[in-house]
């Protein structure tokens, strides 16, 4: 549970292909029967809508489940004043807006990786217009490749949002009075721990081995896309259908005494021995 300095707010979001689980669970009795078994028949199969069907163990089709968990907290004076150095009403703009860190997380797991491998797909991020998104981060794919190489089991994110390896901490034991504790929800049922420092920042027990590679672009001042797909080299992987973890940040500023509502969009393309290549997407509204 985190403390007043950090918000914290978890959703589930399921990303629909459009094939329904009584097509996918006949794609799949048909061609990969199962072990030691027949291969069901179309009077098997679950009579559902197309996309209709809960995601978890023993899924059929494409779909996925995507764990979305945001992280906000007032930006320091100091870092907003870095921000807007080019800004010549600066003191106004200070005096009639509110400045927020947000930094969102994404746990992707694919509904039946038996059959379904992600390939690649985006994040975008909507705020009203109203909103002025004023710096974000990771802006190249580098910073995350680095992490990745560099391997550990925590990764930092500074008040300014720039990305670090592990740190070694010395007395991971002793209690800092200044330190928040939070949760970031990963699965149904699974979650990481984190820590927030007002004057340092996040640190997330993400593992390294877990992260998708990323790079963001502005689409306009107030919406962001990023682009995500497996590590590379090599240029053909496919990630498997274990869960996969992402982390986004920026630095909002936003009418005083209003709530930074966020439409975050997912669209991707999965492959698999059944389906071929397929789009999913899903959308959901955090405030």
């Amino acid at each position: 549970m985190a403390d007043r300095d950090i918000l914290v707010e978890s959703v589930e979001l399921a990303l629909r292909s459009g094939i329904g689980m009584s097509s996918a669970t006949l794609m799949k009795d048909a061609y990969l029967p199962p072990a030691g078994g027949e291969s069901g028949g179309a009077g098997h199969a679950p009579c559902l809508q197309p996309g209709d069907f809960p995601l978890g163990e023993g899924s059929a089709g494409p779909d996925a489940l995507v764990y979305i968990t945001k992280l906000s907290s007032r930006t320091s004076d100091d870092v907003v004043e870095l921000l807007l150095r080019t800004d010549p009403d600066q003191r106004k703009t200070m005096g009639t807006h509110d400045f927020f860190t947000l930094i969102l997380t994404m746990s992707i797991q694919m509904g039946d990786p038996s059959t379904t491998r992600f390939i690649n797909g985006t994040f975008e991020v909507t705020f009203r217009p109203d909103v002025k998104i004023l710096t974000y981060s990771p802006k190249d794919k580098g910073i995350i490749t680095a992490i990745i190489e560099n391997g550990g089991d925590t990764i930092s994110l500074s008040r300014d949002l720039v990305f670090h390896a592990p740190i070694i901490a010395t007395n991971k034991n002793q209690h800092d009075p200044e330190e928040n504790r939070f949760a970031i929800m990963i699965g149904q049922d699974e979650k990481i721990s984190g820590t927030y420092r007002k004057k340092t920042g996040y640190s997330l027990d993400i593992p390294a081995s877990t992260l998708l590679e990323y790079q963001g672009m502005f689409k306009n001042r107030h919406e962001l896309v990023w682009e995500i797909y497996p590590p590379m080299p090599p240029a053909d992987l496919m990630i498997p259908g274990n869960r996969m973890l992402a982390v986004f940040s920026q630095v909002i500023q936003i009418p005083k005494n209003s709530l930074p509502e966020i439409i975050i969009t997912i669209e991707g393309r999965v492959k698999g021995n059944l389906w071929g290549v397929v789009p999913v997407r899903g959308s959901v509204i955090l405030t």
